[in-house]
């Protein structure tokens, strides 16, 4: 009894370990998942090649053709953005079988056709910013100014990149503005959340170690974190852009 036991106790743990480490386990899934973010995020970091460009070859400068480029490095932004919530919310869905790339790059090639507005909206606003922190920027009132006025605008643009993601079919650009200022108004803590998950991913890029490669994961890990914070915290979603009824 106790030679019969025992096999079949060890026969019974190879079982298990066979299925954990079976192509369609546990394991394979996770791996299959981790893959998957890493090619959104890579995907996402891709889109922001012109603004990576600029970074390393001009940064910052108070002259009007900086400016100007550095603004124009950031139209990418709002599809890339659009396209990332997408792709997240289906790995969300479906981890390892999302097929989340392909669904980025067509969700940004029709972002770029239906959001072209907030992309030039975006940019303009940052060109504003940039002149009067170049102008002004000794003020101290005008700092806090161009801080206040980028984190609101930056919780706008979010707004309107997920109202966006969840519509089956994208709003018009005066009812998309609307929807997100309405949610912005009535949901402030939704936002916070998204400004907070912002902010700590820029953070983390600082660090001196971990920092590089957590970009390789960091902006799919935030696009699902929004999702996370906005289910948690029932952000409404107007009737026209909602998913399910």
């Amino acid at each position: 009894m106790t030679v019969s036991n025992t096999s079949s106790r060890t026969a019974g743990v190879a079982a298990r370990m066979r299925a954990i480490l079976a192509l369609d386990g546990p394991v394979a899934g996770t791996a299959l998942a981790i893959f998957q973010y890493f090619v959104v995020s890579v995907s996402f970091l891709g889109c922001l090649g012109p603004a990576l460009v600029f970074t390393a070859l001009v940064g910052w400068q108070s002259t009007h053709l900086a400016i100007w480029l550095g603004a124009a490095a950031l139209l990418p932004l709002a599809p890339a953005t659009y396209a990332l919530l997408r792709s997240t919310r289906r790995l969300l869905a479906e981890r390892g079988e999302a097929r989340a790339g392909r669904l980025f790059w067509s969700s940004f090639a029709s972002g770029c056709r239906t959001l072209a507005w907030v992309a030039i909206a975006a940019s303009a606003v940052v060109l504003l910013l940039a002149y009067d922190f170049a102008l002004f920027g000794r003020s101290d009132a005008m700092l806090l100014f161009v801080a206040a006025s980028g984190a609101v605008s930056l919780a706008f643009f979010i707004a309107v990149s997920v109202l966006a993601a969840a519509a089956k079919d994208v709003p018009g650009a005066v009812a998309l503005a609307t929807a997100a200022a309405t949610v912005i108004a009535r949901r402030p803590h939704v936002v916070l959340s998204w400004l907070l998950l912002t902010g700590s991913g820029a953070a983390a890029l600082a660090l001196p170690v971990v920092g590089p490669p957590l970009a390789l994961f960091l902006p799919a890990l935030l696009g699902v974190g929004i999702h996370i914070c906005n289910d948690a915290l029932r952000l409404p979603l107007i009737d026209e852009t909602r998913h399910t009824p």
